[in-house]
């Protein structure tokens, strides 16, 4: 990927400290899956006859962990990718199996699975960082969703579901105000 940039530019990028912009990263492959987790998850929406019947998560996912795999093997497989892409796939392959994909058990999954491919790698600064930045997302929005929980849903007596309006309220009860 940078083989086509003139070293002169290479050595500016490196002087002003933003030649990380270029380097295949975590963000990136998120980017990547995250887009085609989200077109995919949008394609099927636009059909609610099939993605009433179908696991269209489980779908996405699948097509996400397929497409960062390409791109890791398009990027040369270097080894920011790499561990870039083990974190990832093990979140991907939790959706797959219904199970939690933003937990510290897969970042713990996902430290080993990068141990085994690259031992070398556990000294280095660039594999602490990203372990610990991740970490800290994780950390981080296990603390909001215990803040900011998520509403209960109603269900109506037709079968719809909305949100309640209330915690405290049961479906025969009018939310208090």
């Amino acid at each position: 990927m940078r083989a086509g940039i003139p070293e002169e530019i290479n050595e500016s990028m490196r002087r002003t400290g933003i030649y990380h912009i270029i380097s295949i990263s975590g963000l990136h492959m998120a980017l990547v899956a995250g887009t085609v987790m989200g077109l995919r998850r949008g394609g099927f929406a636009l059909f609610p006859d099939f993605s009433s019947r179908r696991p269209v998560k489980k779908y996405a996912a699948a097509a996400a962990l397929f497409s960062i795999a390409a791109y890791l093997i398009f990027s040369g497989i270097v080894v920011a990718a790499e561990r870039s892409f083990i974190i990832l796939a093990v979140m991907l392959v939790a959706v797959l199996f219904d199970r939690a994909a933003l937990t510290m058990r897969n970042l713990a999954i996902s430290a080993i699975a990068v141990i085994v491919v690259s031992p070398h790698e556990v000294i280095g600064a660039s594999f602490q960082m990203s372990f610990a930045a991740t970490a800290a997302l994780v950390g981080a929005y296990a603390g909001w969703s215990t803040i900011v929980p998520t509403r209960p849903r109603r269900r109506h007596s037709d079968g719809r579901q909305s949100l309640s309006s209330c915690k405290n309220s049961s479906p025969g009860q009018a939310p208090s105000q």
